[in-house]
């Protein structure tokens, strides 16, 4: 993996096979185990990470389930762009569950990495409910998608968009992860998206 200051790899073991990565062992926290596997797909050549990594804590004094759950809480309250009253938090053993309601999907996106950097959090599984404020056509949404991915640099001749009922399927191939991420970035802050499925491959 390329070098990243911010992440202690001292307990992340890497296996490769082909052009396939498996990541195993520890790390301290939850935003670290998908900072691993974005390093991971940062190598020239990798088209497919499995991320198998454990949180393990480390904080002293230990946290409670209900300090970790008082945090969640906080972190979503002090966000601008996020309705934080319509969000339940709940917390078993360090994995946080949000449920609830947001207007837009990059919102469910967002309150899953607010909630992924609190200290403590293990896991976070984000039952989100999308109910966007005024029903958009999937027409409508579709073009939009495909207008932001001219404006990319990128070439995105053989990615395929369809939408039905606010649901984004994104399939085809892109060169890189970088390529897969930009896309994907464009899906989900689009107007009017409730899901976004990725089944695009790195070729």
């Amino acid at each position: 993996m390329f070098r990243d200051d911010s992440l202690d790899p001292s307990g992340i073991n890497v296996d490769v096979a082909d052009s396939r990565v498996i990541l195993t062992g520890t790390v301290p926290s939850y935003s670290d185990k998908w900072e691993a596997q974005n390093d991971a797909y940062d190598v020239p050549g990798v088209r497919y990470v499995e991320n198998r990594l454990r949180v393990v804590p480390i904080v002293t004094p230990s946290l409670s389930d209900a300090d970790i759950r008082a945090r969640v809480e906080k972190v979503l309250n002090w966000s601008s762009v996020i309705d934080a009253s319509r969000i339940n938090v709940s917390v078993d053993n360090g994995i946080v569950t949000l449920s609830g309601i947001v207007d837009s999907y990059w919102q469910k996106g967002k309150a899953w990495d607010l909630a992924s950097n609190v200290i403590g959090v293990v896991d976070v599984i984000n039952d989100l409910v999308v109910s966007p404020p005024e029903s958009i056509a999937d027409e409508v949404i579709r073009d939009e998608i495909l207008s932001a991915f001219d404006r990319l640099w990128m070439d995105t001749s053989h990615v395929n968009v369809s939408v039905r009922d606010c649901i984004v399927t994104l399939s085809g191939t892109v060169d890189t992860y970088n390529d897969f991420r930009s896309v994907d970035h464009i899906a989900r802050n689009t107007a009017g998206v409730c899901e976004v499925r990725n089944d695009i491959v790195i070729e």
